[in-house]
Parts: C-alpha cells; structure tokens; sequence
C-alpha cells in the first residue's frame, strides 16, 4: 500500500474546505437535485474492463482539465472511472450538504457514457470522536456514515452504479487512528442496506484492501477479512476490492513468493469460499507502478502483464489503474508518477500498451489458451499462469499442473506445495503414493493420509522398495553425518560410510 499517498487526498480536500466548495468557471453540466444527465453505462464487472482510478483532484480541477481527462479516457477506450464521494467535504458542516464538486464531475463523467465507481470514504470533523480529528478517522456513528451513503446512491442513481465503501482500512493512514476490520464491518453493515434501499441494482464493493503486511498501523489484508467475517460481514457486500501494488514484481511471478499479492489474492479467494463467498468476485480497484521508481518501459511492461494475468483469475473482477496523469513527472516521489500520462498529457508507452490490450478486447496469453487442455477435474484455477524455471505452471484447486515437454503433468497441491521452495520440476506423474522430481540428487516425493507428505533424497530412494510402505517421516539427522527415514513397515539409514541400511 502507497501509505503517502493519503497525502494528495488530504491536500485536494482542503482546497475545497478553505476554498468553501467554491471554483471558477462555467460548469460543465448544471447540477440539481434530480437527475439530469442521461444515463450511464452500467458497473463494468468483468475481468477485461480496465478503469482508471482518480487521485481525489479531478473533484477540484479547472473545467478545461476535466474535459481533458475525459476526452483522453474516451480516446483510450477505457470507459469505466473510479471516483471520490468524500463525506468530508459534501457534509462539512452536519445537515449542510454541497453536492456541487462531485455533481460537476459525475454529470460530465456520465454525459460521456463511462460508468462510475463511487468511494464512500472520509469522516467531517463533526463525525469523528473526538470532534474534530483529521478526514481519515473512523466514523464515530457508522448509522450517520450509512445514511451519507444511502443518500449518495439516492441522488446517483442511474447515474453511479457502483460504490466502495471507505478506502483501505486496513491502514491507519486511510482509517485512523488504526485498522478495526469488526468496526468496519459496521460501516458496511450500515452502508449496504441503506444503499440497495436507494438504488436495489446498485453493486456495493467491500473491503478495499491494500497489500500490506502486518507491522505499525497495517494489517495483513487475509487477516483484516476474516476478522470481517467473524464480525458478520457476510451478506454486506457484492463483490470484494484489493490493491495489489507490488513495484518490483510482476503480478504472476509472485505466485510462489510468500507476502506477494498473488499469494494474498488467492487466499483472499480462499477466506471467501470459507465463508460461502466463493461466488464473488474481488476487484483491483488500484493498480499502478510508479516511473519514480521503474522505467517508462517497465511500467509498461508490468502494468500490461497484470492485465493479462488477472484476468487468468476466475474469481478476478475489473482492473482500475491508477492512475491516468502524473502528478508531478519527474519527481523523485513515487506518488508523483504513477500516471498513464505525463504532466503535460504526454502517452507514456503504458497508455498505448493499455490501449493495445484494449482495442484487442484484452485478448487471452498464448499459455492460457493451452491450459485450456488441462482436464476439468483438477478444478478451477486458483492462480494465473506463472513460470517455474522455464517451464509454465497454474495452481488449480486440486492440483498445481505443470506444462513439460511431454504435455501437462499434474502434481497434487500438498505435494507441489513440499516442493515449492526449490524450483524443481516433476518428471513423473503422482501414482497416489508418491512422485519424482528433477533435483540432481534424486528427490522423491512421499504423500499419503497414512504418513503425510515428506520429501526423500536419492540415496535413500535408490533403496527403497513398495513394502517398506509409504515414508511417515522427513529425513532425520543421525550420527557420522547421515540421515534416517521411517517407513510405514521400516526405515532406511543412509550414511556416507555404509550407504543406505534398510531396516524391516
């Protein structure tokens, strides 16, 4: 999670506060209580839609750079935007409600037939407890946050279609003063119901997670919702969020690296079967890579290689990228450039890469289009489709499915996941007892419901036979710098002095 970048949040909204909502120019569309603009596309949910998710200044831009936005959003394909609803500055003052910053931008969003993505986020200083605390706190009443947001989706309807529900809590620098998945339950849980009783068709999106690990102010994101979960969340939402920034990893080469977002991603997925959620899907609200910290060209790189590989996923939802123009290209920040599009709304080749996927209606990799062989029973996939050495593998619910030279060898997930450290490779199929892989010292690979699943080396491999039954235990260091492995009806000892002793 890009923890400074509540900073560009913080500084658009208190031009606003300052400023009392006001800006100058013509708008671009009058703004009233009632609906005027004609209506928009509906919530893009599908894995090939690709958004583009706002910093929180287009609310306070000049008219001219709002039209500039969203011509080149439309000049790009991308039809779907993710934009601020900040309680914050709607309802500064309480039962004061100024509409007019996000009237201007929702009309003139929905005029161009893109489809919105609202974040209900952000606390008034008279909602927080105590008064007056900064816009990150948590509400002090989730019932007057719900109502905010039944009131937002009132006055949006057939206009907004979809909306978030806060922005990364589990961050003390976006929910302060530090992450409460049980109290942002209660968020949803007042949200939801007042939402779908404004607009029944309205999606609403939880969670909101950035990819963090545990440590001062963050919670691990698979943590954050199981404790949602235990507080009741089920039912309260339609479809999960997840920022999967990571800067210097392709998405799928995280796949078998502990921490990455690939492997939070999956076991999000995994929390939401277990709770009967399996069904839903998780959207990645924010993607971006900074060209502070990578090249032009790896931005482009990585950013195109995300979108390929989510939509590998088929519990993956739309991709918003954040975001569409720098801030400041050229700054040393990388909050500054994360943008498709230079200061002076230049095309970086991210935008024509994004704009190639899009054109090509975001076409399948060449790998997945293969992997549509693997036989159905191994189940869905957990995983994109990532490399192992030089050779492609997806985790499938029963399985993770290896492509060799061969055709596609299959090792059962407990097994694959023994071996996963190491890199090796099968070079036999699992016959139900064990399997073999490609280490240059033998390695056997033992899995049963007798005695588990253990990894064995060659020199005792080499002596093994069928009735000695399967291995019931890992390799165990014995005197003369040997190592002893049990058997269900033995064990054999190998020692570099008499070799393997097998035992009956």
């Amino acid at each position: 999670m890009n923890r400074s970048r509540i900073r560009s949040i913080l500084a658009a909204a208190a031009v606003v506060l300052v400023a009392g909502s006001v800006w100058g120019g013509t708008p671009l569309l009058s703004s009233s209580d009632s609906a005027t603009a004609p209506p928009t596309a509906q919530a893009q949910t599908s894995a090939t839609s690709v958004g583009i998710s706002d910093s929180g200044s287009l609310l306070w831009s000049s008219d001219a750079e709002l039209n500039t936005t969203l011509s080149m959003l439309a000049a790009a394909g991308i039809t779907s935007f993710r934009l601020s609803i900040p309680w914050s500055n709607v309802e500064y003052t309480q039962n004061q409600l100024d509409w007019s910053a996000v009237d201007r931008v929702v009309n003139a969003v929905n005029a161009r037939g893109i489809s919105i993505l609202g974040i209900i986020a952000y606390t008034p200083p008279w909602a927080t407890s105590p008064v007056g605390q900064p816009l990150n706190t948590r509400p002090a009443s989730p019932a007057l946050f719900g109502q905010f947001a039944g009131k937002a989706a009132a006055r949006y309807a057939g206009k907004i279609s979809a909306f978030e529900i806060w922005n990364e809590p589990n961050g003390s620098m976006f929910y302060g003063p530090s992450p409460d998945a049980a109290g942002y339950t209660q968020l949803l849980k007042a949200a939801y119901p007042a939402i779908k009783a404004a607009n029944s068709s309205a999606t609403v999106v939880g969670g909101v997670l950035g990819a963090v690990e545990d440590a001062a102010g963050m919670q691990n994101p698979v943590t954050f919702a199981n404790q949602m979960y235990a507080a009741g969340a089920a039912g309260y939402f339609d479809a999960l969020s997840y920022h999967p920034y990571q800067y210097s990893l392709k998405f799928a080469d995280g796949v078998y690296v502990d921490h990455s977002p690939a492997r939070q991603m999956m076991d999000l997925h995994a929390a939401m079967v277990a709770n009967g959620d399996g069904a839903k899907k998780i959207w990645a609200t924010e993607y971006g890579v900074p060209t502070a910290y990578v090249s032009e060209s790896v931005q482009s790189d990585m950013i195109t290689h995300f979108i390929t590989k989510w939509q590998e996923l088929p519990y993956a939802g739309p991709v918003y990228l954040y975001q569409l123009r720098d801030q400041q290209t050229g700054s040393g920040d990388p909050e500054m450039t994360f943008g498709l599009l230079r200061t002076d709304w230049s095309g970086k080749p991210a935008l024509w890469g994004v704009m190639s996927l899009i054109m090509n209606n975001v076409p399948k990799s060449a790998e997945y289009n293969r992997f549509q062989a693997v036989p159905s029973a191994l189940g869905s996939a957990l995983s994109p489709i990532f490399t192992i050495r030089d050779t492609w593998a997806q985790i499938r619910d029963y399985a993770v499915v290896y492509e060799m030279p061969a055709g596609f060898i299959a090792a059962p997930r407990q097994v694959a996941e023994a071996v996963r450290y190491t890199s090796f490779l099968p070079t036999t199929g699992f016959n139900g007892t064990w399997q073999d892989f490609d280490s240059p010292f033998g390695l056997r690979v033992f899995s049963t419901s007798i005695g588990g699943t253990h990894l064995i080396g060659g020199g005792i491999v080499a002596a093994w036979d069928p009735t000695l039954g399967p291995a019931t235990s890992d390799e165990t260091p014995v005197a003369g710098g040997g190592v002893r492995v049990s058997f269900q009806y033995g064990s054999i000892t190998w020692t570099p002095a008499a070799g393997a002793v097998v035992t009956r």
